[in-house]
């Protein structure tokens, strides 16, 4: 206080000049603030009446020290012991800010907000003297200040929207409960202090942090990203922000968001929805309930000419000629019912006047509420299947003129296979009436206990659209007696792929099959013949075989060398004859066995062939080699036969130049596998390369190179048991290549 401002009042509280006294005391009291003042121990020496009204008791001057009030409130609710007051603080010398903000209680209760102005008197000696406190009333403001604040927080928790304020740094400062469930917390608490960059994803982080700061600085904006909550849910969100400035300048961002996630999700499913719709084939076209056209995609342009914005706003009409304008009525009245169309097939008209054959699937659009409100249509080309169907009707008498020219009996069936056709050579055969009221059927001529499996085979392909196979046998009512006929059909479909007719053919193969049953006979014959000359034809051969024996061994002593000879052919004969019908019984009975259900494992047959093998192996010093082999649908006795009998060959004919060296390998190749048996002998010439695997063949004489000339003759037969192909390779001096093919 001013030193002259400081004397009069001085002077004023010590009962100076009276009349500028009374003046000054009438001013104080005048004025609507409450004023007191101390001496310099604190004790009140005067109040004027605004303090005694605003304190709500009449203070004691003299004893009440520091303050008018009862009881002093720190803002936030602390009590200020008097000795602590803006008041006591002045008088030892502290420096009071202007503008704080207290809490005063009167002594019935009631409270009151107001801002200290305390100002210490000195004496000419700068001394304090005492002290005037100048109390302002804010309640007024402060109640409309928490009024306003408890509104305002009121909408924030209300809001369906998450409420935020983020600091410069990113610090999380305050988020609404409904912020807190987006973010998956289940308090404020559990996200104190949290950076709110934490939450936003990788991808978005640094388009976040720029906007953050763009917001401090004093901008607004909108902005849309990603988060990932606290359990690691996605979610699309959108945030309107702008700057909060604090009463020390700084500034942070007060921002609402939403959750965007379903809209997100609603726009990609829309944005899928037109892709599919702009990339069909079909013309998909939309329609309010007044025939106006509201959507056109790019397959409607192509098909009808006409491009979107042509099309669009106008009446469907404009695609209907004018004979056919009735039918869109019925259309709009269907849909209005809630039917649906399928397939309906008409006719309508091109930008340039060109018709088209369509077809056409309605369905109606109906609203959030299940209102009818329009419809979608699917238009589809089907021009050329029209024309095709025509072409297919102009070309039936030329079909049914074809039909009766094949030597075979020709007949078709609908989609459901009911026969509808037979050609000539069916009444022929059946000496049937083409003009019978009973519809003719392959049944009516089939063998009873062919009847059951005929109907199954032909449902079976009805059913799954397959083209249809199978023998059976026909009554031959010319010949009286059952004959084999083979029937084949196939399904004739239209340009959707829908099956529309049957074409089927009966082949008489009743000649094939007594062929068939004529070399299962040879066959059953061959194999007895070949039992019986193993068995009955062996007993023979062991008494030769045993006697001449004997006879070397009594009478060898008086044999001259042409008898010694002579026993020596007999003996050589017999054990060759004997190993003639032990292959040939082989040979006969390859084709016992039925398919195999499993595979054999190639490398374990090849090993069990090598054992047997094991004195030829070792006599010539022969070097085996072998890649790793496959599994193969092939008896195992076979497959070790077909090695036995290669290796075999391959170690007898061997060069005598050069260690026998023998390689065997298999290859993948078009679905099959093709085994090979590679040599270093001998070789065979080329003339010989077709007939080495004839029966009996030999390429060598006896006193050469033993063997029956079988051998290769049962591994060709093995081979094509398994429908396989098996072939040679060779340079005679150089070795051989035996290779034939198995199916995996």
């Amino acid at each position: 206080m001013t030193t002259g401002g400081a004397k009069a009042l001085t002077a004023f509280l010590a009962g100076g000049d009276a009349g500028a006294n009374k003046a000054f005391q009438e001013i104080v009291e005048t004025l609507p603030v409450a004023v007191y003042a101390t001496d310099a121990e604190g004790r009140l020496t005067y109040f004027n009446g605004a303090a005694k009204k605003l304190s709500g008791g009449t203070p004691e001057l003299g004893t009440d020290k520091w303050c008018v009030t009862w009881k002093i409130f720190l803002p936030d609710g602390t009590l200020l012991p008097h000795d602590q007051c803006p008041m006591a603080l002045a008088l030892r010398g502290v420096t009071v800010p202007n503008g704080i903000e207290c809490v005063a209680e009167r002594p019935n209760g009631t409270r009151f907000w107001f801002m200290p102005y305390p100002a210490v008197l000195r004496d000419a000696e700068g001394r304090i003297v005492g002290c005037v406190n100048v109390l302002v009333d804010i309640t007024d403001r402060k109640n409309a200040e928490i009024e306003a604040r408890d509104q305002f927080r009121t909408i924030i928790e209300t809001t369906p929207e998450c409420v935020k304020i983020v600091a410069r740094d990113g610090t999380l400062l305050f988020m609404n409960p409904q912020g807190l469930e987006m973010v998956g917390a289940a308090s404020a608490e559990a996200i104190a202090g949290t950076n709110v960059y934490d939450l936003i994803t990788p991808e978005d982080r640094d388009r976040f942090r720029e906007f953050n700061e763009r917001i401090c600085r004093g901008e607004r904006g909108s902005m849309e990203f990603d988060i990932v909550s606290l359990q690691g849910v996605r979610r699309n969100m959108e945030s309107h922000a702008a700057p909060l400035q604090y009463v020390d300048g700084s500034r942070v961002q007060l921002a609402i968001t939403h959750d965007i996630s379903e809209r997100k999700r609603a726009e990609r499913a829309g944005l899928l929805l037109r892709a599919i719709v702009d990339s069909s084939d079909d013309a998909i076209i939309s329609k309010n309930l007044n025939g106006i056209i509201t959507s056109w995609n790019q397959s409607a342009e192509r098909l009808f000419g006409y491009t979107a914005a042509e099309a669009v706003g106008r009446s469907v009409t404009m695609l209907i000629p004018d004979d056919r304008l009735d039918e869109e009525p019925k259309i709009l009245s269907r849909l209005c019912r809630g039917e649906r169309l399928d397939h309906f097939e008409t006719i309508r008209r091109r930008k340039d006047g060109t018709l088209l054959d369509i077809s056409l699937t309605i369905s109606p659009i109906r609203d959030e509420r299940g209102t009818i409100i329009g419809a979608s249509k699917i238009a589809r080309d089907i021009s050329d299947r029209k024309r095709a169907e025509a072409m297919l009707l102009a070309s039936d008498k030329r079909f049914r003129e074809l039909a009766n020219a094949i030597p075979h009996i020709v007949w078709t069936a609908d989609a459901e296979g009911h026969i509808d056709y037979f050609n000539d050579r069916w009444y022929e055969f059946t000496s049937q009436s083409r003009d019978s009221q009973t519809p003719s059927t392959l049944e009516s001529i089939l063998r009873p206990d062919d009847v059951s499996r005929s109907r199954e085979t032909w449902a079976e392909a009805i059913k799954s659209g397959e083209p249809h196979s199978t023998e059976y046998r026909f009554w031959d009512d010319r010949q009286h007696r059952w004959r084999w006929f083979m029937t084949r059909a196939v399904p004739i479909r239209d340009g959707a792929d829908r099956i529309v007719k049957w074409f089927g053919t009966c082949t008489d193969i009743d000649d094939h099959k007594r062929v068939e049953e004529d070399l299962f006979r040879a066959n059953q014959d061959l194999e007895q013949f070949a039992f019986s000359a193993s068995h009955d034809l062996q007993e023979p051969l062991r008494t030769v075989k045993v006697y001449s024996e004997l006879l070397v061994k009594r009478y060898g002593g008086a044999f001259d060398e042409d008898a010694r000879q002579y026993v020596k052919y007999l003996q050589s004969g017999a054990i060759h004859m004997e190993a003639l019908l032990r292959d040939l019984l082989t040979y006969a009975q390859l084709m016992k066995l039925d398919m195999p259900t499993e595979t054999t494992d190639a490398n374990e047959a090849l090993q069990a062939a090598l054992a047997n093998l094991a004195g030829a192996i070792v006599q010539s010093g022969a070097m085996i080699n072998s890649a790793p082999l496959p599994a193969v649908r092939v008896h195992g006795t076979h497959l070790q036969q077909l090695f036995q009998n290669l290796i075999g060959n391959a170690i007898k004919y061997r060069s005598p130049e050069r260690v026998p060296s023998i390689t065997v390998r298999a290859e993948r190749e078009n679905g099959q596998w093709i085994f090979a048996v590679s040599d270093n002998g001998i070789g065979i010439a080329p003339e010989y390369k077709e007939t080495v695997f004839t029966i009996f063949k030999r390429l060598h004489g006896r006193d050469q190179y033993s063997g029956s000339g079988i051998g290769l003759a049962i591994c060709q037969r093995i081979v094509e048991r398994y429908d396989g192909r098996i072939w040679v390779e060779s340079e005679p001096g150089a070795g051989s290549t035996f290779r034939w093919t198995l199916l995996g």
